[in-house]
């Protein structure tokens, strides 16, 4: 996924190199309509239904944190909560033998004709490599699809993502409508920022003893 240094991020003490080239993918899906996998006996996929700051921070960190996806590394739990109770968003998470493996975000666009954002995706490192990522995506192909019935579906990557990112959304039926190559800041210190300390210092205040 595409991270772009925001002001939140400097606030919070981020410092970047001398910027570098990244390619920007934006991909649509033009399969046939999508069903369900037929997930193996220990694999599981569940709806997050309730705001929960500590399980959306902890998806992002660590699925994320790889591939040095930032965005939201500096949100505090405020941040989170508020997001998190939009209705437009909805997060699946991924279990294998009942311990999260990976998630889907999907962001719906109002503004947009209602098209579904992949807007995050992926898989914790150590469940890579066993199908699940090609399983996933046909999830939430067919998640956008049930939400947002004869609507967009679409997803954007780029050359700083996973390098099975652009290949396994075009396996899945999605297709390249345009391309960005730009000159991106990129976070210099960021095994610093990724211990989000916005986030954990809140938290620690919001749920402190009285």
């Amino acid at each position: 996924m595409k991270e772009q240094v925001t002001p939140n991020d400097l606030q919070a003490g981020l410092s970047t190199a001398a910027p570098h080239q990244v390619t920007t993918w934006f991909l649509a899906y033009q399969g046939p309509t999508q069903a369900m996998p037929q997930w193996p006996a220990h694999v599981m996929l569940m709806e997050a239904e309730l705001p929960s700051p500590e399980l959306s921070q902890f998806l992002f960190t660590a699925v994320g944190t790889p591939w040095h996806w930032f965005s939201r590394l500096s949100w505090d739990y405020q941040q989170w909560l508020d997001f998190l109770t939009q209705q437009q968003l909805r997060t699946f998470v991924l279990y294998v033998k009942g311990t999260p493996a990976g998630y889907i975000e999907l962001w719906c666009h109002p503004e947009d004709d209602h098209s579904v954002e992949l807007k995050f995706f992926g898989l914790m490192p150590t469940f890579a490599g066993q199908g699940l990522g090609k399983l996933l995506a046909q999830a939430a192909v067919a998640l956008a699809q049930q939400w947002q019935p004869a609507k967009k579906v679409w997803v954007h990557t780029c050359s700083e993502d996973h390098p099975a990112a652009l290949t396994t959304y075009q396996k899945a039926g999605f297709v390249i409508e345009f391309s960005e190559v730009e000159q991106e800041d990129v976070p210099e210190n960021y095994a610093e920022l990724a211990l989000c300390a916005p986030y954990v210092h809140s938290r620690l205040a919001r749920f402190a003893r009285s």
